[in-house]
């Protein structure tokens, strides 16, 4: 009676199922839904199953969502609940390619083309072996909905591939390379779940199927070591780690694949790097368990030295690291030279810190390459990205650790003899500092001798200074103590670059580089240093006429007289010579009138006779500033002549508060001759056309006043020749040059020897009052009072 109920309610279900009523077909759906949910034995769904599935198969293409979506999910209880069988998919899997796997699209619900992959990994999992048959279908099935656009189809049918290719890999490896493209298309997807799933897949497709894909799948992976999202990232490290762990034909593929993982070594996120190092550790690990019987590893291993006595601050990769990235090198290195000059910057920034992590790994091995490797690094250390730079200039760092200097400058020194650039000294700076010092030291000599050559260390450009310092630097890191060998080399290289740079940076280096320099000669301080090499410096110099202000040679001999305090004191002899040429009229205007601001501003400094070689004082002022005294026409000339009679005001200025008593063997009588003739230029200068020109011309006449009164040295003859024109200089239109005509007359006949006749020069002494009291009544008091005062 129980069997005939159960027979009669399972007919009224088929009668259901079977109705054109969508209302009927659900409600038999829900019913076979609630039998199959409650505790039945496996005979008892079976039986249902063989009643209703061929009506099941059918709502599978109902025109109504609802039915479809309930056949769905009965169908997956049956599938969960039932004991593998062909039987229960022999026309399921049909129906599902026709609905998901066709050019058009048949399955419109979103959700149900989730439940179908959903079952279809449901299928994988538990039927293994019995989907031989239906291979193609399944292949043809997840092709189209790894290319869905509901994200969660996306999602679910990559979840799908993996357990297709490790529940199914013998029937995988013919079909895998049908997923290789739909999957790529994925890893661009706005959703990072849906990357990350894509990527994890693509993992699974090389590791069981056709290993040949990672030609065409690295790129793409390579392309996400730029994503945004971190958890991307590591996907694509975790997947290359598992390709060279796992692989079975990995040694193929270590230069496919090992950039991929080490670029992971210096990804933003510390979970990322550290991830990333235990990777690389346990592959290199790996690689000498497989490979201990191998005679040259065995070799290795035996000598094999575990604290090298010259590394770089890092932990030293295992040998079997080492000996991995030294066999792919060579079919990388051309790769990565290339995109180092690639148009996308992160693209750029990600082959340097590649280079610098194999070079680290590949220590000595890289004296094969460094020829190739030298040109891109130049050129990348020009790069407008700081990032790419650093990177460079760190690997550049590595190599000098790995690579004799004998060998490195052989390379380096050719090439910036022919172009030296920016990139150039950057390489070298950088491989110089990584140097050994008892390596360097015998080529110290020959690289201090090339850098002081003109064409390497004159420049004006700031970066490029900027280098050259950081040679230096390099050189002093290494060497310290042992520079003394090039010192004037060093001293000529520095010393030229604070001549020429216009930068405060540069200039603040230089400065501390020759200090350090100083203390390294045992000098007490960094004057000394100058003085004893200063004289080498000059004895390049040559062609002192044909000068320009913009000429190295100027530039330097400016210099000396600004960071010189007392250079013409001690090199008077070497710099008049100088002088002399670049102060005649046929020399540079503008450098001529830069030197004299330079010297007003050098006799500034202290007393005369510490700053000056007197024997040489009548010889500067007859022919360095005398002659720049006389007037000539245009504006140029003007300029001159305003900066040289300024000059003489700084240096009479000193000279007349110099105490007497400390210049010895000195002929005063030559000092005055000599002021003797300055003193109608300086007259004639009084009635110049430039307001600056007439008042210093009046200072330096009143100066020379009052040296030639120290001396006693003064006669009646020369006041009669000044005293006119200081007068017609008292209706100058300056204020401040009629108070200087002022001074300089009371000062000039203050100076009257003793033995002045006032009755015979009674006409000067006349001309000299009638023409001061007028001004009693000028218009300025202050004037006014001034000359009350200095007629009383």
């Amino acid at each position: 009676m129980f069997v005939e109920t159960v027979n009669n309610e399972f007919t009224r279900i088929c009668v259901l199922l079977q109705s054109e009523v969508k209302k009927r077909r659900i409600q038999g759906l829900k019913e076979i839904f609630k039998l199959l949910e409650l505790e039945q034995s496996e005979i008892q769904i079976l039986k249902l199953w063989n009643i209703v599935n061929k009506y099941l198969l059918k709502i599978l293409n109902d025109f109504v969502e609802e039915c479809r979506d309930r056949a769905l999910e009965i169908m997956k209880l049956f599938i969960v609940n039932l004991t593998p069988d062909d039987k229960y998919i022999m026309y399921l899997f049909p129906i599902l390619s026709k609905r998901l796997g066709s050019s058009e699209q048949i399955e419109i619900s979103e959700e149900i083309r989730l439940k179908c992959v959903i079952l279809l990994k449901i299928i994988i999992l538990k039927y293994d072996n019995l989907l031989a048959l239906y291979i193609a279908d399944l292949t043809k099935i997840l092709v189209h909905t790894l290319a869905d656009n509901y994200p969660l189809v996306k999602k679910e049918s990559c979840g799908c591939v993996s357990e297709f290719a490790k529940n199914l890999s013998r029937y995988f490896y013919t079909q895998s390379q049908n997923f290789v493209k739909p999957i790529l298309n994925n890893f661009k997807h706005q959703h990072y779940k849906i990357r990350i799933a894509s990527i994890k897949t693509i993992g699974d497709l090389i590791q069981y199927g056709n290993s040949k894909s990672i030609e065409e799948v690295t790129t793409p992976m390579a392309e996400r070591l730029f994503d945004q999202n971190g958890l991307v990232r590591k996907a694509v490290i975790e997947v290359a780690g598992f390709w060279l762990l796992n692989l079975k034909d990995r040694y193929n593929w270590w230069h496919k694949v090992l950039p991929l993982l080490l670029t992971g070594l210096h990804d933003e996120l510390e979970e990322i790097r550290q991830k990333t190092a235990d990777l690389w550790d346990a592959i290199g690990k790996l690689y000498m368990e497989e490979n201990q019987n191998d005679e040259k590893l065995k070799n290795k291993l035996d000598f094999l030295t575990e604290d090298h006595h010259h590394y770089p601050n890092f932990t030293r990769p295992n040998l079997g690291c080492r000996t991995i990235a030294q066999q792919c090198f060579s079919k990388l290195i051309n790769g990565i030279s290339l995109e180092l000059g690639d148009w996308i910057a992160d693209i750029r920034v990600r082959s340097a810190q590649l280079l610098c992590v194999f070079i680290l790994n590949i220590e000595e091995d890289v004296i094969q390459h460094i020829g190739k490797l030298l040109p891109p690094m130049y050129r990348a250390c020009n790069d407008e990205d700081n990032r790419v730079v650093e990177n460079i200039e760190r690997t550049a760092e590595y190599i000098g650790y790995f690579v004799p200097p004998k060998i490195y400058c052989h390379l380096i020194i050719p090439t910036l003899e022919d172009t030296s650039s920016v990139g150039h000294l950057k390489v070298f700076s950088a491989i110089l500092k990584g140097s050994e010092h008892c390596t360097l030291l015998p080529l110290l000599e020959d690289i201090g001798k090339f850098l002081q050559q003109p064409h390497i260390c004159q420049s004006k450009k700031g970066a490029y200074q900027k280098q050259i310092l950081s040679c230096c630097s390099s050189i002093i890191s290494v060497c310290k103590e042992d520079c003394k060998l090039i010192s004037k080399e060093l001293f000529i290289i520095i010393f030229t670059v604070l001549s020429m740079t216009q930068e405060n940076s540069v200039n603040l280096k230089a400065q501390e580089l020759l200090n350090i320099l100083a203390n390294i000669n045992s000098f007490d301080n960094v004057e000394e240093l100058y003085y004893k090499y200063i004289e080498q410096l000059f004895s390049t110099f040559s062609d002192y006429k044909s000068w320009s202000i913009h000429d190295p040679e100027s530039q330097i001999f400016c210099a000396c007289l600004t960071y010189l305090k007392q250079i013409l004191a001690y090199n008077m002899d070497i710099i008049l010579p100088i002088l002399k040429d670049i102060t005649t009229n046929n020399a540079d205007p503008e450098l001529r009138l830069k030197l004299f601001i330079l010297l007003s501003e050098y006799f500034n400094r202290g007393s005369v006779s510490e700053i000056m070689d007197l024997k040489f004082l009548n010889q500067f002022l007859e022919d360095c500033i005398f002659p720049q005294l006389i007037w000539s026409a245009g504006r140029t000339a003007e300029a001159i002549r305003t900066a040289a009679v300024s000059c003489l005001c700084s240096f009479l200025n000193k000279y007349a508060k110099d105490s007497m008593k400390k210049i010895t063997n000195y002929d005063e009588e030559n000092i005055c001759s000599t002021l003797d003739k300055i003193i109608p230029v300086l007259i004639s200068l009084a009635d110049d056309n430039s307001r600056k020109n007439r008042f210093y011309s009046l200072q330096a006449t009143y100066l020379i006043m009052c040296i030639r009164k120290k001396f006693d040295y003064f006669g009646e003859v020369c006041i009669h020749k000044i005293y006119p024109v200081l007068l017609k200089r008292l209706d100058d239109g300056c204020d401040d040059v009629r108070l200087i005509a002022l001074e300089v007359l009371t000062e000039v006949w203050s100076a009257i020897p003793k033995d002045y006749d006032l009755q015979f020069n009674k006409v000067h002494v006349d001309i000299l009052y009638t023409t001061i009291i007028i001004y009693l009544d000028d218009p300025e008091e202050e004037f006014q009072n001034i000359v009350l005062g200095n007629n009383t």
